[in-house]
């Protein structure tokens, strides 16, 4: 019991987004670096959200305020997060450079805060683990077999989709106190996750999607990509049920009543988005967000509400510094690459970019997933080389879901793997032989599905 008190308590660095951990060091001014990095990204939250509805807050404050939290940050990242992140920046501040010297217009306005609404979210959804954690009672029998496998499945996904990598860490946790994790459950996890992005609006993907696909819709994104997600979960189910061990699969006792919390939090969020649709949809979420939290937190334990809700912004905010620095570099990156395309002229010699031209950038971006590559570098490579064409907005958006959703589940250098690896012992280099076919099957349900959104869409 103590092992695994200790184990929980070296791994509370848990990311939204598929990125590995970092360990905060105990001394002082490491602690109040650590503390004023949280409230930076309170206040970016903020203006974030004031820049969002009108306000006149110029979306330069959020994003300096991002960017300072990001530098506090900084000495978190490590191993392949830092080598991505170094890449991602070089590359991109090597091309806002090119477009300086080469007398065109560097985009140094897109990279400082082209990404600020999609940090915001990020951070703001993260104040819902306050309030929606599938706890269990700690004597609660733990249910077996095939059955068991389809809930756990289930409540990976759905808790998932608004707590994001949390819920992971939390089913695995109760997995793997009395024995080690077998591939079965890490299956069961991975595959349940990585399904959440092809349509939650709380999910890293959406934002990513949203921002890389200026004037996609939430609601065109979600009513696409549920569907696939609940094909996929019945594929998931049917083929890890027909494991050998899955009639002693260990799981973990969901308790669907919890729901209510991040269900309303999705109706609140879907109505206002159609009553006022000129708001932007991330700062829905984010304001959203953080009102639902405090008013849970009030109802429930209104004495010790103002010390939780600062708790998490001194020490919780922080954690999530590996997409911080993910996100900020990759909006350099993006800016670098629009710079270079727009003062050279360059194009790609296509006349459209239709569901098969998608369809090979989704193989393509899968493939270098699996490779190592983060979706948040290929993504941003592909808006700033395919913004000239103007391509659907839509339908570049379904495409970057898929390729996260693919990517995710098949790498085994993708965070969520990554810190399975490090927090379970589970071998990484298995998800590519265990979520294998799981993925070539759903890379060609989801080529159907974009010629299928072409055709009804014309």
């Amino acid at each position: 019991c103590c092992r695994i008190q200790c184990r929980r308590a070296s791994f509370n660095a848990c990311l939204l987004v598929e990125s590995v951990p970092s360990t905060m060091t105990a001394n002082a001014s490491d602690t109040a670096a650590t503390a004023a990095a949280g409230w930076l990204l309170f206040g970016a939250i903020l203006a974030s959200i004031a820049h969002g509805v009108g306000s006149g807050v110029p979306d330069g404050l959020a994003g300096g305020m991002f960017w300072l939290a990001g530098l506090l940050l900084a000495g978190r990242a490590s191993g392949l997060q830092r080598t991505q992140t170094l890449l991602m920046f070089a590359s991109g501040a090597a091309g806002l450079m090119y477009a300086s010297l080469s007398g065109g217009q560097p985009q140094w306005q897109k990279a400082l805060s082209t990404n600020q609404a999609l940090l915001a979210m990020l951070a703001g959804v993260s104040f819902l683990r306050l309030i929606s954690l599938p706890a269990v009672d700690a004597g609660e029998p733990d249910p077996r077999g095939r059955r068991a496998l389809w809930r756990t499945l289930l409540g990976a996904h759905l808790f998932g989709s608004v707590i994001n990598l949390s819920a992971v860490m939390i089913v695995g946790d109760r997995q793997s106190r009395r024995q080690p994790m077998t591939p079965l459950q890490a299956s069961v996890l991975s595959r349940g996750f990585a399904l959440a992005s092809l349509w939650s609006p709380f999910f890293a993907a959406m934002g990513i999607a949203l921002s890389n696909a200026p004037g996609a819709q939430l609601i065109t994104l979600s009513t696409v990509g549920l569907p696939l997600a609940v094909l996929g979960l019945l594929v998931a189910g049917w083929q890890l049920s027909r494991w050998p061990d899955a009639a002693d699969f260990v799981g973990y006792p969901m308790h669907f009543g919890a729901l209510w919390v991040p269900g309303l939090l999705a109706v609140l969020v879907m109505t206002l988005h159609r009553a006022l649709p000129v708001l932007p949809i991330l700062s829905l979420i984010s304001s959203m967000a953080l009102v639902l939290t405090v008013a849970v937190l009030l109802v429930r334990h209104a004495a010790v509400a103002p010390r939780r809700f600062a708790g998490h912004v001194r020490t919780g905010l922080p954690r999530m510094s590996g997409e911080l620095l993910l996100v900020l570099a990759a909006g350099v990156l993006a800016a670098g690459i629009a710079s270079v395309v727009q003062t050279s002229g360059w194009t790609l010699d296509l006349l459209e970019f239709g569901a098969t031209e998608a369809s090979l950038l989704l193989l393509l971006m899968v493939a270098v997933s699996a490779a190592g590559v983060h979706p948040v570098i290929s993504i941003a490579t592909a808006h700033g080389v395919l913004a000239p064409l103007a391509p659907d907005p839509n339908l570049m958006g379904i495409t970057y879901l898929m390729t996260w959703a693919a990517g995710v589940s098949s790498s085994p250098f993708s965070g969520m793997h990554l810190a399975m690896h490090g927090r379970f012992g589970i071998d990484s280099r298995g998800f590519l032989r265990w979520n294998g076919s799981f993925t070539l099957l759903m890379l060609a349900v989801d080529v159907l599905v974009l010629h299928l959104y072409q055709a009804l869409a014309i």
